[in-house]
């Protein structure tokens, strides 16, 4: 019949043209939609990301950390003053000779003397200066552990870093392939349209059975739903990206379509070598072994006794019989010669926190290697997925092909080649299931092998 015929031609155009390109888009008044390439943004989201940002924010912060810690190299200035009313006199009572007894004089005082000091307003200040010595070699120390520290907050952001990067690779490849079914779906409906207007026409004409009426309405029905449920995703995942670019989440742009294959020859004992050398968490391993050291000898350096020069003022105003300015310098040493095991046991723990130090580097070498071991391997399998599918895919389409020739030979009936379209359609977009998962497990192989 002439509708089936020109239904069959309409069907062939329609999974014979390719699937745009999302290079091609344009936006609905007209203009290119900028293209954002997968390099693009990367480099976009390790500037503009949030969490990078923090994470960069809370590793600067330690700077001023370890230039806290060194300025208690620099002599300590204190000064105060008090200045207030007494609660009470302030009295002295002298007994007699308390100056001593002299000749011709008698003792000094003769009686007693009481030196009376009234509730008035008084001063009292003091001020002091202090440059630690021995404490010199603890402040190093200090010095040392919080430098560790921010180089481990280091290692933190490149873990960021690392992360946000894996994340937007995988969300490019989902929306790649979700544009591609997106494409797919959209031509399908534009062919069933066509289709239906045909067949609502030749219906009346009475060329066609009621029951393909019927089946091209079905089938129109599930792919609008298809369309519509693919675009809303589409959306979702762009808005997703926008976000790990750091930019508004209504920001159009396009994506660019990823090869099939990909160049490179990476063995599992490279990849394993490179994440030895790369991963942030083996440096922040080996840091903290290097920090729990630090924090062991600054633990053993408790048993120094602190000295340093000092300088102390002491001044009282309004109070008769004690001198108004006192000021010494000299030494001043601080020690403790008994802590009851107190110095001994801060030692001991921190030797324990050591070897865990030392135990948790082997384990997080084990885990990366393991884990590297994993990706690999299903970077693998993907690739033997792509292919299979790709193999589905020109089945399908040659299946299509051949029953569309059938079709035309009047040898296979319209629900054959119904079928055969649907089949096709199908081993399409697993076809770009496939590459999209192949290129995620590449990106999650490349993360695992510290790589940006």
């Amino acid at each position: 019949m002439k509708s089936t015929h020109l239904l069959l031609v309409l069907t062939m155009l329609a999974f014979a043209s390719p699937i745009r390109s999302p290079a091609q888009l344009a936006s609905a008044d007209g203009t290119q939609v900028p293209l954002l390439t997968l390099d693009d943004a990367v480099s976009l989201a390790l500037t503009n990301n949030r969490l990078v940002k923090n994470s960069s924010l809370e590793a600067e912060k330690y700077d001023f950390r370890v230039n806290t810690i060194r300025s208690r190299r620099l002599p300590h200035f204190q000064f105060s003053i008090l200045g207030g009313e007494l609660l009470q006199p302030f009295d002295f009572t002298f007994p007699p000779g308390v100056f001593g007894t002299y000749p011709g004089i008698g003792p000094v005082p003769a009686t007693n003397a009481k030196v009376h000091t009234p509730a008035q307003f008084i001063t009292y200040t003091t001020a002091g200066l202090d440059e630690p010595l021995t404490q010199q070699y603890k402040i190093h120390l200090a010095i040392r552990a919080t430098e560790l520290g921010r180089d481990i907050a280091r290692e933190d952001v490149r873990s960021e870093r690392q992360k946000i990067a894996n994340e937007v690779r995988t969300a490019y490849f989902e929306i790649v392939a979700t544009q591609a079914a997106v494409d797919a779906v959209g031509a399908s409906v534009k062919t069933l349209q066509e289709a239906q207007r045909l067949t609502a026409r030749y219906r009346v004409e009475k060329t066609v059975l009621h029951s393909d009426v019927l089946e091209i309405d079905a089938r129109l029905a599930k792919a609008r739903y298809e369309l519509s449920t693919a675009e809303d995703g589409l959306t979702t995942q762009r808005e997703h990206l926008n976000q790990l670019l750091g930019r508004d989440i209504t920001t159009a742009f396009r994506v660019d379509l990823m090869p099939e294959d990909d160049p490179t020859d990476l063995t599992l004992g490279a990849a394993r070598h490179q994440a030895s050398q790369n991963r942030p968490e083996i440096r922040q391993a080996q840091l903290k072994e290097k920090q729990a050291e630090y924090d062991r000898r600054l633990a053993k350096a408790e048993y120094i006794p602190d000295l340093g020069l000092s300088v102390q003022y002491l001044g009282i105003n309004n109070v008769p019989m004690l001198p108004s300015n006192v000021a010494v310098a000299g030494f001043l040493l601080t020690w403790e010669p008994f802590d009851w095991g107190r110095r001994h046991n801060a030692v001991a723990e921190r030797t324990r926190t050591k070897k865990q130090a030392s135990y948790g580097i082997q384990e997080t070498e084990a885990q990366i290697a393991v884990e590297v071991g994993m990706k690999y391997r299903k970077w693998k399998d993907a690739a033997l997925l792509l292919k299979a599918a790709r193999i589905g895919h020109e089945a399908a389409a040659e299946q299509f092909r051949v029953t569309s020739n059938k079709y035309g030979e009047q040898a296979a009936l319209l629900k054959d080649v119904l079928q055969a379209q649907a089949h096709s359609s199908e081993a399409g977009y697993q076809y770009q299931q496939a590459l999209s998962s192949y290129w995620s497990a590449l990106a999650n192989l490349r993360r695992s092998m510290g790589e940006e």
